[in-house]
């Protein structure tokens, strides 16, 4: 099962990246004489496979590239929240990295109910990559001297893609009646949270 799963994977990752360089005419690589001048901080090996997890999550179709998506996004939440635990913040702002931790888990419990099996559609994937692209270059872009003001900006980015990603999959045609109310949702609670991040960092800067 696991060989088969990684198979998986494996597949999908190179039929995306095809397709992807296919539609943008994108190339692999750059330039090695180009190199990167500043910390990239606690967060990135994070991010870096957050993305990657997000971009290989092909599944079926679009809502279910939607919930395969969503659960690499919602762990990398946790994970950029357990990142920031470490680094010793505010009271305030540990508990709320805390709740965030909790919510991005029961999420993802929720979203793997709606999983499902059968052969992978990578047409119906790339609707999502600009969004994920667009989410990358925000979150990674993110940069400064104080981790949990970089939390609270990241994880507001973060949460800003996955009602981008939901608002796309809602104008897909065939969505299954669960998923979309799922996404609904999803989309309802993200916004939640932004409020309250945003409220948050305003603090932080006051």
């Amino acid at each position: 099962m696991k060989k088969r799963l990684y198979a998986r994977q494996i597949t999908a990752i190179c039929l995306l990246i095809t397709a992807a360089c296919d539609r943008t005419g994108a190339q692999i690589g750059g330039d090695p004489s180009e190199v990167i001048s500043h910390d990239l901080g606690p967060f990135f090996p994070a991010e870096t496979a957050m993305y990657d997890s997000m971009k290989a999550a092909i599944g079926t179709s679009s809502g279910d590239n939607w919930v395969r998506m969503m659960i690499a996004h919602h762990e990398g939440g946790a994970a950029l929240s357990r990142v920031l635990l470490q680094e010793d913040p505010p009271p305030e702002i540990r508990a709320l990295a805390m709740h965030t931790v909790r919510a991005q888990e029961r999420a993802v419990r929720e979203l793997e109910k709606l999983l499902r099996d059968g052969p992978i559609d990578v047409e119906s994937a790339l609707v999502f990559l600009r969004p994920i692209q667009k989410m990358h270059d925000a979150t990674t872009g993110v940069f400064g001297p104080d981790v949990s003001r970089v939390w609270l900006r990241k994880m507001i980015e973060h949460h800003r893609g996955a009602i981008e990603m939901s608002n796309i999959l809602l104008k897909q045609p065939g969505v299954p009646s669960d998923t979309a109310s799922a996404v609904r949702m999803l989309r309802n609670e993200q916004a939640k949270e932004m409020k309250v991040l945003e409220r948050a960092r305003e603090g932080t800067e006051s």
